[in-house]
């Protein structure tokens, strides 16, 4: 759905700290709604890919909380991630679509443009941590990661992020080149900007993660493998070294 300037003017929704944007359709089904999750509008800076989807199921979770059943989803603006065309819907890129016309077939329709401070029970994912954060400015309404909580959060992500054919024969290919027949190990280590977000505010040393890494390598069924993911070069290259290229995909 694209808002004009005069659909921002004449139709905004403001209350206790969040901020929407409403349309009726005229000739539609009365008491009809939708939303539209289109968090590009807001999160206009500079998000990573993974936290525009946070930041996505968020905005779901927010429809959710408003009684809004019927949600589509557009991607547009997330930086290296969408299109620079804003009349392309990038999600479908990745995605399967979700509802998508469902904001032309629905007598009002619904789309939250600032969904943070919303005067609705709803638990984010956004700045959820596996330590308590709530001391660090920016995170204080940040939830710890349970058990409990990443079942919540795959439940969301197993009913509206369903990864399209493209990238389904794509993750096949590799697996089946790199990590098909191994044991393996993921490692994720975020090694640039993650610092901002710590109590300590510095990051665990390079050596610190290749020792967890081998500890827990060895408790796993041979033939084994790593499968590491990282935003920073120094860190793959320091897992290359210390395992070998053969075990470090």
């Amino acid at each position: 759905m694209l808002l004009t300037a005069e659909d921002l003017k004449n139709a905004l929704v403001k209350s206790d700290g969040f901020l929407a944007a409403t349309r009726k359709n005229r000739g539609k089904t009365t008491g009809s709604a939708a939303c539209v999750v289109d968090p590009g509008i807001a999160e206009c800076g500079n998000t990573g890919f993974a936290a525009f989807l946070l930041f996505t199921l968020d905005h779901i979770l927010f429809c959710r909380a408003l009684g809004i059943d019927r949600t589509t989803v557009f991607w547009r603006a997330c930086n290296s991630g969408c299109s620079r065309d804003l009349r392309i819907n990038s999600w479908d890129w990745y995605f399967q679509p979700v509802n998508h016309g469902s904001e032309r077939e629905v007598e009002n329709v619904f789309c939250i443009l600032r969904p943070d401070g919303a005067p609705v029970d709803v638990r984010t994912t956004i700045d959820n941590s596996f330590k308590n954060r709530t001391s660090i400015k920016g995170f204080e309404l940040g939830g710890i990661i349970t058990k409990q909580e990443r079942l919540r959060v795959n439940n969301l992500i197993h009913q509206y992020v369903k990864p399209n054919s493209r990238i389904k024969e794509k993750v096949e290919m590799f697996y089946q080149q790199y990590l098909a027949g191994f044991t393996v190990l993921g490692v994720h280590v975020r090694g640039t900007d993650h610092w901002m977000e710590t109590s300590e505010k510095r990051l665990p040393s390079l050596l610190s993660w290749v020792k967890k890494a081998q500890s827990i390598l060895e408790t796993l069924p041979q033939p084994r493998k790593i499968f590491i993911a990282s935003d920073n070069n120094e860190v793959i290259k320091k897992f290359v070294t210390s395992f070998g290229k053969e075990k470090v995909s």
